[in-house]
């Protein structure tokens, strides 16, 4: 939980939405955008889903940026965060899951 709720503050402080899923649909709509048709998938993270095509990507891409420059932490620490939730996220137990 440490990481996904530093994660969205730090996407907040940056100045970005980190949830802009939900939204997209209606932004296309207010540009001026007809017949907008809006699919939502979930992508679940780790290694519950049955589906192997489903799995756990781009963690350190996305924490690196926002939790060293945003954040100011140091790499090492943001390392040892990463490996706290990789392990998490291999626990079958746990079921995490990004709606897109």
């Amino acid at each position: 939980m440490k990481w996904i709720n530093t994660l969205l503050a730090a996407s907040r402080d940056f100045k970005r939405d980190p949830c802009p899923g939900p939204k997209l649909a209606q932004n296309l709509r207010d540009a001026g955008f007809q017949d907008v048709q809006e699919i939502r998938y979930k992508l679940p993270i780790g290694p519950w889903p049955k589906d192997k095509f489903l799995i756990e990507e781009g963690l350190e891409a996305f924490t690196l940026r926002l939790f060293t420059q945003v954040l100011g932490w140091q790499q090492e620490e943001v390392q040892v965060l990463l490996a706290n939730v990789r392990k998490d996220l291999r626990d079958p137990r746990i079921h995490a899951q990004f709606d897109l």
